[in-house]
């Protein structure tokens, strides 16, 4: 993946009752790999629905068993959580492993090396590959 196309993302807004991560997740899912996830239109939104994340998304992905690939969805536990509740889109871009998320603390979409998102007080549940 070149990071142009994955760049043109970063700085999206975050808007807890329009646009949150599994949002941003399914509008690159569908504009950089053709894939249509679709998310329930009476989810719970932001804060309120991110604890259903994970369960949401059985349906579309399951464990990643080898190296993460582009466009792989990745699960987040987000400040203390049990569940993961936070959602992001893995990239190899500049021999680096990234991913692509967006959520309340942030205001908008970033782009954060996987390696430092503990940093941000995030952890990695799993990285799952679409199916």
């Amino acid at each position: 993946m070149r990071l142009a196309d994955v760049e043109r993302f970063v700085g999206m807004p975050y808007d807890a009752d329009a646009f949150d991560c599994a949002d941003l997740v399914a509008k690159v899912q569908l504009e950089l790999f053709g894939r249509h996830v679709s998310m329930p239109s009476r989810r719970p939104r932001g804060v309120r629905g991110s604890g259903q994340l994970g369960e949401l998304s059985r349906p579309y992905a399951k464990h990643r068993e080898g190296p993460p690939e582009d466009g792989d969805l990745v699960l987040m536990f987000d400040h203390g959580q049990r569940n993961p509740g936070h959602a992001g889109v893995f990239f190899f871009l500049a021999h680096e492993q990234w991913v692509l998320h967006s959520n309340e603390s942030n205001g908008c979409a970033v782009l954060h090396r996987l390696r430092d998102l503990q940093g941000f007080g995030l952890r990695v549940e799993g990285i799952y590959e679409w199916v």
